[in-house]
């Protein structure tokens, strides 16, 4: 679009509405650049707590430097008092010096103390903030988890997982019963086996000329006659 003073002819331009119209136009165009310039301009970050101590720490630095120059120069001062009539006065003015340093060093170290604390305080809700956080999010973990859970369906867990375990001691028992039954089938079938090797043995050691072996070394022992009871003489006639 076109400003309005483009469309007009030239003899309206010509006349002062047009120049006050234009004038008007020109001004609140350049006030709005202006404005638009100053908005995009980068804000400074504010210092942190950090920097300003790291500022604070150097500061002291120098006045401890200077506090050092000037109790020098004080002494050294004095040494001339004697020779010098200046000496004295100069002497002063380096002590007043290291007296006004010393109280902007003080100055400055409660400065420092204050920024430390505040920076404490800081790291403090930091890390309050942080445990808060970490409460909130387990609180609402819990109660997720809590909502798939309930009593009923807990209880019903707990007597699935009895009844497998009466169901897998069952089959272990019964796993178990076979077992040992099938290991007393064994034991018969090898003593048999073992009495058939025996009788083998005699026979082959009797063919040979040798003694024979007993059938089985578990033969019933024979029994022995009994002894008579002795008989109680008959009593005398009298």
């Amino acid at each position: 679009l076109k400003p309005f003073w483009l469309k007009l002819s030239s003899s309206a331009l010509a006349s002062p509405l047009a120049h006050l119209c234009f004038f008007i136009y020109s001004e609140r165009v350049v006030h709005m650049g202006g404005n638009q310039s100053a908005e995009e301009a980068p804000k400074a970050a504010a210092p942190t707590p950090q920097d300003s101590i790291a500022k604070l720490d150097t500061q002291i630095a120098n006045l401890e430097t200077k506090i050092e120059k000037s109790n020098n120069d004080a002494r050294m001062w004095m040494a001339q008092a004697s020779t010098n009539p200046s000496a004295k006065a100069r002497a002063m003015q380096c002590l007043k010096m290291k007296k006004q340093c010393e109280q902007q060093r003080d100055q400055l170290m409660s400065t420092q103390f204050n920024l430390e604390h505040m920076d404490f305080q800081q790291a403090q809700a930091d890390v309050t903030a942080t445990a808060v956080a970490a409460m909130a999010a387990g609180r609402d973990q819990m109660k997720a988890q809590q909502q798939t859970l309930n009593v009923e369906g807990v209880e019903k867990i707990t007597d699935d997982l009895q009844d497998l375990q009466a169901e897998m001691q069952g089959i272990q028992t019964a796993l178990a019963g076979s077992t040992l039954a099938a290991a007393a089938g064994d034991d018969a079938e090898l003593e048999a086996e073992f009495a058939k090797m025996q009788e083998e043995a005699s026979l082959e050691k009797l063919m040979s000329g040798g003694s024979a072996l007993p059938a089985s070394s578990t033969a019933a022992p024979v029994a022995l006659p009994a002894t008579a009871a002795p008989v109680a003489p008959a009593p005398m006639a009298a």
